[in-house]
């Protein structure tokens, strides 16, 4: 029979608890600082090369993309990068996805415009670049020269509100008119969108919040008219 030193037991147990809770730090650490760094990531989006025409001889309406999305920490870092292009969008064959999609029930929990408007500016999107071309022409040479001034007028107003840090060589964009009585289109664009995901994250957790109010002021209302009904 082998004898069990009662001192070595005692002296190893509290070594094991020391590792094991060092252990269980160390990965609680680990979670935290990865938790941390999704919240202070941010979400870059780059349209590059997006042209869009029907100035062929065919006259058909023909594009070209691509778009990265990127994800990066402290907005320098880039822990993750997706391509789209046009070939991979033909590949994923939306058209068969998007007829199993229930538009109806997606157009009642859209939200509304007030609420869209608040979402949009709580999201604090930046444009740190925008390069936009667009070419414009129709049979009548009056409602093209209309619809190039209305475009400008819109897009002004519009960018003016989005970019909020305006500089003259990132932003900029240009509408031309093409006078040849065709209906014709052209539009070039590059353009840089960053979104952090701290915005991101408040915005899903109040729209979360908000369906599960309505979805209980749902709930209750069926039971108060089931009661009377009966």
């Amino acid at each position: 029979m082998e004898k069990i030193n009662i001192n070595e037991t005692k002296n190893t147990s509290p070594h094991k608890g020391v590792v094991i809770m060092a252990i269980v730090s160390f990965i609680l650490i680990f979670i935290l600082i990865i938790l941390l760094a999704i919240v202070l990531s941010t979400i870059t989006i780059k349209i590059e090369e997006l042209n869009i025409s029907n100035c062929n001889y065919e006259s058909k309406l023909k594009y070209n993309f691509k778009i990265f999305f990127e994800l990066q920490v402290l907005s320098k870092i880039k822990i993750l990068s997706i391509e789209l292009n046009k070939e991979k969008l033909e590949k994923l064959n939306l058209k068969n996805k998007l007829k199993n999609i229930n538009f109806n029930k997606m157009k009642n929990e859209m939200p509304s415009k007030q609420e869209a408007k608040k979402i949009v500016e709580k999201l604090n999107i930046e444009i740190p670049k925008l390069d936009l071309n667009i070419d414009l022409g129709t049979e009548n040479v009056i409602v093209t020269s209309a619809l190039i001034t209305i475009i400008s007028a819109l897009l002004g107003i519009g960018f003016a509100k989005i970019i909020k840090k305006y500089e003259k060589e990132n932003h900029k964009y240009i509408v031309t008119p093409i006078y040849q009585n065709r209906n014709l289109i052209k539009v070039q664009l590059n353009c840089i969108i960053k979104v952090k995901m701290v915005h991101i994250i408040s915005i899903i957790y109040i729209l979360s919040k908000k369906r599960r109010v309505e979805k209980h002021e749902r709930t209750s209302n069926r039971r108060t008219y089931d009661y009377s009904y009966e």
